[in-house]
């Protein structure tokens, strides 16, 4: 389509129906979801006597491992169905499934700072380095529109 203003004209590119998205906020997504995962492993809370609780043996752990496993599974797939038809119909806007994610890998990491298990401290470094895989997580949601 040729759009003129005066006498200059400028190449307008039209956007297909069917077209798919590019993979970039999968592949962001599909990473950060990957490290939340990893990081929920390490120690989320320490007593006095230095007993470290683990992030997979916490309840906030555990719902991140889940919502951020899932979330790397569903990148994963979506980006294995881009590299096999470039059209597939799960490539139209899977962001709102990314930032979903992020939301609550978002929530539930503030929610383990406020809320540490009683007579323990927090972890600083484990929770906020949760809080910012899922703002990552949630910037690939918004590559993704």
């Amino acid at each position: 389509m040729v759009e003129e203003k005066g006498s200059e004209t400028k190449q307008v590119e039209i956007v297909e129906e069917g077209e798919a998205a590019a993979p970039a906020g999968d592949f962001v997504a599909q990473i950060a979801s990957a490290a939340a995962v990893i990081f929920a492993f390490l120690t989320f809370y320490t007593d006095k006597a230095g007993k470290a609780i683990k992030g997979y043996e916490s309840v906030y752990g555990i719902i991140i491992i889940i919502v951020a496993g899932l979330s790397f599974i569903f990148a994963s797939a979506v980006l294995w169905s881009k590299f096999m038809k470039k059209d597939s119909w799960l490539m139209r806007s899977p962001g709102w499934a990314y930032n979903t994610a992020a939301g609550i890998v978002i929530i539930v990491s503030i929610l383990s700072m406020v809320f540490a298990k009683e007579s323990y401290d927090v972890n600083w470094g484990v929770p906020i380095i949760e809080l910012i895989t899922g703002v990552i997580i949630g910037i690939g949601g918004i590559l993704k529109f």
